[in-house]
C-alpha cells in the first residue's frame, strides 16, 4: 500500500483502526528534527481517531530529545505507546565499541531472533528465593533480570534481591519454551568451596590511559550527536577528536554547537573539522595525510547522501586504503588497527570479515530488529535503555582471573557454571565465555575477534581454559 501516514483516508485503507500493532517508522533521509516532526504529525493523525482502539504504537525516535514528547502526547494513554531511539543505541554501542571489541556483535545476537533473545516471565516458584537463587536455577537460560509488578526494568538487581509476587524474570534464552527453572539452584550442589573476593581495583572504562587521546571519526550521518556525547564520558579531558567528511565544516561545526546544546552535554574534548571534496574522500593521498596511526582509535559513519549501498562502498573504500597505508607505512609496535565501522548492508559484513576487519556494527539491522523486538514485547524497551544507559549497568569483556581472589591460580579447566558463581562473588552476571583472545596479526595489525558463546547449552561440563 502507499500514501501518507498522517492522512486519515490512508490509514482507513490499512485498517489503522483494527491493528493490533502500528509501527511508525522514522524518515531516516531528512535531518532528525524533521524526521521526528512527521512521526509526530503521524501519531496526531492516530489520535484525532483513537486508532488503534484495541493495540500499541511502536514509534522510531531519532532524537532522544523528543522521547518525552512522544510519550507526553498521550497523556494517561501512555501506556499504548512505546518509543524506541534506536539510533542513539547504535551510536552508543559504536561509542563502546572502541573499548570493548565485539561489544555490538554481542547486542545484535541479543536483539536478533535467530539465536537467544530476551524473554520476561513471571514464575511464582521463585517467588521467596534471592536473585543469586534464581540465576542458577535456569539451566537453559541466562536469568539477567527482573522486572517488578510496578513495570521497573532492574538488570542485575543485586545478587541477594529477593523475587517478589508478580515479578517475572528477564532472561536471555534460545524460546520462551525452551526453559523454565529447576526445583533447586545448581550452586547449592557444587563441590569446591569458594571464597568471596573483591573484583580487583577497576573497571575496563577506568583502566585506559589517564593521558589525552585523539580519536578520528571518517564520515558524518544523524547519529554524530549521540556518539559525541557517548565519547564524551568516556575520554580523557584534553583529548581531541578529528572529524573527516566532504560536508562542509562550517556547517558540521555549526550543527555540533546545536547537538550540543541540544543534549546538554559539555564535551571533554576539542572538536577539529577536518575537509575533503567530496570526490576525493577515498582517495590514497587524502586519507594517507589524515596519518591514521596516530589515534587511539577510529570510527567510520555511513554517509547517506545517495544509496546505502554506495554508502558501503565508500566505507569499503576507505578501510581499503588505510589497510594498504598500513603496508606501506611501518605502524608503531603498539598500534593495532581497528577501527569501528558502520555498515548498511548484510553483505558488507562478509567483506569487512575478509579483510580481517570485524569490530562492526550493522545499524539497519539493529534498528529493525530493535522495533521488531519491542513489536513483540514492549517490555524489551527498558530492557534496551538500561543496557544502553551507561548509568547503572553496561557490558564488559573480562578475563577470568580478574574474578578469583589474589593468589589463586586459574584454572585449566572450567565449566560456565563455575565462571558463574566466581563472577556472582563479585557482583556481576556472566553472560559471555571466550574460548580464546583475539588474536592480533603481528605483520599488520589486524585483529581478528575470538570466538563467544552466550548462553551456553551445556553449562556443566569444564572446557579448557587458558589465560
Amino acid at each position: 500500500r502507499s500514501g501518507n501516514s498522517h492522512v486519515i483516508r490512508d490509514l482507513q485503507k490499512v485498517a489503522a483502526g483494527s491493528a493490533s500493532q502500528i509501527v511508525v517508522l522514522a524518515d531516516t533521509s531528512i535531518p532528525p528534527e524533521d524526521a521526528d516532526a512527521k512521526s509526530l504529525r503521524t501519531l496526531l493523525a492516530l489520535q484525532t481517531k483513537g486508532w488503534p482502539k484495541n493495540g500499541r504504537i511502536v514509534v522510531q525516535c531519532v532524537s532522544e530529545a523528543n522521547k518525552e514528547l512522544f510519550k507526553d502526547l498521550y497523556g494517561e494513554g501512555s501506556h499504548k505507546i512505546e518509543v524506541v531511539v534506536v539510533g542513539n543505541i547504535v551510536a552508543k554501542l559504536m561509542a563502546a565499541s572502541l573499548r570493548q571489541h565485539g561489544l555490538a556483535g554481542v547486542f545484535g545476537m541479543m536483539l536478533g531472533f535467530d539465536g537467544d533473545e530476551f524473554y520476561i516471565e513471571e514464575w511464582p516458584q521463585l517467588v521467596g528465593c534471592t536473585f543469586r537463587e534464581a540465576v542458577f536455577r535456569f539451566p537453559d537460560a541466562v536469568a539477567l533480570g527482573v522486572l517488578t509488578a510496578d513495570g521497573e526494568c532492574r538488570l542485575n538487581p543485586g545478587w541477594e534481591y529477593v523475587i517478589q509476587e508478580h515479578d517475572q524474570v528477564i532472561v536471555l534464552a534460545e524460546d520462551n519454551d525452551t526453559y523454565a527453572p529447576s526445583d533447586e539452584a545448581w550452586y547449592s550442589t557444587h563441590p569446591q568451596p569458594w571464597q568471596p573476593c573483591t573484583l580487583r581495583q577497576v573497571s575496563l572504562e577506568s583502566q585506559g590511559p589517564a593521558k589525552p587521546e585523539k580519536v578520528l571519526i571518517i564520515g558524518w550521518n544523524t547519529k554524530m550527536g549521540a556518539l559525541l556525547s557517548s565519547l564524551s564520558g568516556m575520554l580523557p579531558k584534553g583529548s581531541t577528536v578529528d572529524i573527516y567528511s566532504p560536508r562542509p565544516a562550517a556547517e558540521r561545526k555549526e550543527d555540533v554547537e546545536a547537538l550540543q546544546q541540544q543534549s546538554g552535554v559539555t564535551y571533554t574534548f576539542e572538536i577539529k573539522q577536518m575537509e575533503v571534496d567530496a570526490s576525493k574522500v577515498s582517495s590514497y593521498l587524502e586519507l594517507s595525510q589524515l596519518n591514521h596511526q596516530q589515534y587511539r582509535g577510529i570510527f567510520i559513519l555511513a554517509e547517506f547522501d545517495s544509496e546505502r549501498g554506495a554508502a558501503d562502498e565508500r566505507t569499503m573504500m576507505c578501510l581499503a586504503q588505510l589497510q594498504r597505508i598500513n603496508r606501506h607505512k611501518k605502524a608503531p609496535a603498539e598500534y593495532h588497527f581497528d577501527p569501528v565501522v558502520e555498515m548498511c548492508e548484510d553483505s558488507t559484513a562478509e567483506h569487512l570479515k575478509m579483510v580481517g576487519l570485524t569490530n562492526f556494527v550493522h545499524s539497519n539491522s539493529l534498528v529493525s530488529q530493535a522495533l521488531a523486538a519491542v513489536t513483540e514485547n514492549p517490555s524489551v524497551n527498558s530492557i534496551y535503555a538500561d543496557l544502553m544507559s551507561g548509568l547503572t549497568n553496561h557490558f564488559e569483556f573480562r578475563r577470568y582471573e580478574d574474578f578469583l581472589p589474589e593468589g589463586q591460580q586459574l584454572p585449566s579447566e572450567l565449566s560456565f557454571w563455575e565462571a558463574a558463581y566466581q563472577v556472582s562473588q563479585c557482583g556481576d552476571i556472566s553472560l559471555i565465555a571466550w574460548t580464546a583472545p583475539p588474536e592480533v596479526d603481528a605483520e599488520s595489525g589486524e585483529g581478528k575477534a575470538g570466538i563467544f558463546d552466550m548462553n551456553p547449552k551445556d553449562k556443566v561440563t569444564p572446557r579448557p581454559w587458558t589465560v
